[in-house]
């Protein structure tokens, strides 16, 4: 899906984190537009992640944080196997676990009463794999994800993507396009928009909540 707002990122590019050129060239899941190579953001779906994926953005961002941060978690998945449906359950299965999500040993469970995740929830998975998680506000998230860096975005989906639909999700945004626009990698479509390309204004205009920087 492609707004005045949106310039998605070119296959080559995204797929340099899939280490598959070509990946899906007939699905719509990237675009031709060329890009800078100034992100190692992965397509993570989190469709097909098990009884909880209508709310597993949380971790499935997670996942391509830690990815885009050189700290693959286990059971990950690359190529274009794991940019399928379903092809990093196991992983997003693992990082509901670590996020304390579900129960250890039981992902088809919840932990929580709660639908969803919390930004220090994704926090404390992403610890739990090694990593730094920093609380931000929003707009110091996005100044972070046009200067490289790692960021889980909360967004609201349906001004994000130009959508009639009001819930809150995340995604993870890390380095620009040739336009200059941050890309962003979408789990809640992940097969029709994948990495994207947003303004600025655009992201900060899609705000739902706060952000975590991942390092």
């Amino acid at each position: 899906m492609t707004t005045p707002m949106t310039t998605p990122i070119s296959r080559r590019t995204a797929l340099r984190g899939l280490g598959f050129v070509g990946l899906a060239a007939t699905t719509g899941l990237f675009a031709t537009a060329q890009a800078n190579a100034a992100s190692n953001l992965v397509v993570v779906d989190q469709t097909g992640t098990g009884p909880w994926e209508g709310e597993n953005c949380g971790p499935t961002s997670a996942v391509i944080a830690l990815v885009a941060a050189g700290r693959s978690p286990a059971h990950y998945v690359s190529g274009a196997k794991g940019a399928t449906v379903g092809g990093n359950a196991t992983a997003v299965k693992d990082m509901r676990v670590a996020c304390g999500l579900s129960p250890q040993g039981d992902a088809s469970a919840k932990s929580v009463d709660y639908w969803g995740a919390y930004l220090s929830d994704l926090e404390t998975g992403i610890r739990e794999n090694d990593r730094t998680a920093t609380h931000a506000q929003f707009e110091e998230g996005v100044v972070a994800a046009a200067s490289g860096s790692v960021v889980i975005l909360h967004v609201h989906h349906g001004t994000l993507i130009g959508e009639d639909a009001d819930y809150g999700h995340f995604v993870v945004a890390q380095g620009k396009d040739s336009d200059g626009n941050i890309l962003v990698s979408d789990p809640g479509r992940a097969q029709t928009i994948g990495i994207t390309g947003y303004s600025r204004q655009h992201l900060l205009d899609s705000q739902r909540d706060d952000a975590t920087i991942v390092s």
